[in-house]
């Protein structure tokens, strides 16, 4: 009896175990089809994404990759998964993108690598990737988890705004290196050179225009009518001229303090001002005092110059000789006009009163052409001697002279005539014997 008993209670014992271990499998077997379902909705979650993400062994063989990979790389899962990605990946940068994994750590299990891919069509694309790695336990890396996505375009991007940078770069220092050069040469150029804005206002100036201004204080700041009010119209023209055609130039008088009036050559010039500053010019004055007194110097001395030569031209023209007391001779040689006149009549008027002459033997025989003008001086001539109290005597009168004379019907008067100079000389000397 008592063994029956004892047998029923170990079969009971084995129905509760049983029934247990039931419970263990269903519970596992509901959590199984749980974690499926989770994993499944993650794939999808995953095939969904259209960044590309893909997990794979410290070989780098991968374990796992979604469609975004595999339609980027234009490969079908299949020919990826256990195989490694190193081929994907150029000679160069594989050494790169090695060294920046094998920085990962359970302390820094993250890290962001940008590397270049060859796409399927032999062209080369830039990916960034998040890299995510997996340790166990013991601490081993067991796995990696990575996203990507294509920044060829934003790489591109970078390089021309690099590329643009660094050309402004070059460009700054040729731009800088230009100023310094302007700057040392504006600072010693003699030449007064100052920049000003549209409204005239300087905002450079180097010491040459302090000098020629007599400005003792920096002129920055001021405008060029409150320095040069004195020419304050012709600054405004200029200006308006600069303005209008890109330049203006002009000579004028300055009056700065302490100098006294100078001659100075004004040129403004609108240009873009170091600030790019819209309307600025560039003003330069140059003093040309000295050069206008020379210049003066040498008129004058060329007036003299002429002055003498015309008195020396007036002599060879018109050569007075004495050739005895109280008589003088003036042969005439050439074209005679009403200028060649005029100084043949102030000649031997002066000649007659300076030698007290009775006689003057005018000699025409070297003038080619005697015209009603010619004849006309003659005459004058004649007739002012006479009022001095003393004879003229025409000689040398050619025969073509005296066929026009007759011709243009000149009257010769009470001039004496002879047909050449000696007999004029012996009529002179017997008047003067008398």
């Amino acid at each position: 009896m008592s063994e029956s008993v004892g047998m029923d209670g170990d079969i009971e014992g084995v129905r509760r175990e049983n029934a247990r271990l039931s419970a263990e499998l269903a519970e596992a077997k509901a959590a199984e089809a749980s974690a499926r379902r989770d994993e499944a909705r993650y794939r999808a979650i995953l095939e969904a994404q259209s960044e590309l993400i893909c997990r794979f062994l410290p070989d780098g063989r991968l374990t796992y990759v979604n469609d975004a990979y595999c339609r980027y790389f234009e490969r079908s899962r299949e020919s990826l998964l256990g195989h490694v990605f190193t081929p994907l990946v150029p000679d160069e940068d594989q050494k790169v993108l090695a060294a920046q994994l094998a920085t990962l750590s359970r302390s820094n299990p993250v890290v962001v690598t940008e590397h270049r891919v060859i796409r399927a069509d032999g062209s080369v694309a830039w990916q960034r990737w998040t890299d995510q790695a997996l340790f166990d336990e013991a601490g081993q890396l067991v796995e990696l988890q990575a996203v990507g996505s294509d920044i060829t375009q934003a790489r591109e991007v970078e390089d021309k705004v690099r590329e643009q940078n660094d050309e402004l770069e070059r460009a700054a220092v040729v731009r800088a290196g230009q100023l310094r050069n302007f700057h040392a040469l504006a600072e010693c150029v003699p030449d007064a050179v100052a920049f000003v804005n549209a409204q005239g206002v300087i905002f450079y100036a180097n010491p040459a225009y302090l000098r020629l201004t007599g400005t003792a204080t920096s002129p920055v700041g001021k405008a060029l009518l409150e320095l040069h009010p004195e020419v304050q119209a012709v600054i405004e023209e200029a200006m308006r001229g600069a303005q209008t055609s890109g330049w203006w130039q002009s000579e004028l008088l300055m009056t700065p303090e302490g100098a006294g009036e100078l001659a100075v050559l004004m040129t403004l010039v609108s240009i873009g001002s170091p600030q790019e500053e819209a309307g600025a010019m560039a003003l330069m004055l140059r003093d040309v005092s000295a050069e206008r007194r020379a210049e003066a110097e040498r008129t004058a001395l060329q007036a003299q110059v002429i002055e003498a030569q015309e008195s020396v031209i007036r002599e060879l023209s018109t050569p007075l000789l004495p050739l005895a007391d109280e008589v003088l001779a003036l042969p005439l040689i050439g074209v005679i006009d009403s200028a060649r006149a005029s100084v043949v009549l102030e000649t031997l008027l002066e000649g007659v009163v300076a030698h007290q002459a009775s006689t003057v033997l005018i000699d025409v025989t070297g003038v080619g052409v005697v015209d009603s003008h010619v004849a006309d001086a003659l005459i004058r001539t004649a007739k002012a001697v006479r009022l001095l109290g003393a004879e003229v005597v025409l000689t040398g009168i050619q025969p073509h002279v005296a066929q026009t004379l007759v011709t243009l019907g000149v009257e010769v008067g009470a001039i004496v005539t002879l047909r050449s100079l000696k007999d004029g000389i012996a009529f002179a000397m017997q008047r003067k014997g008398r």
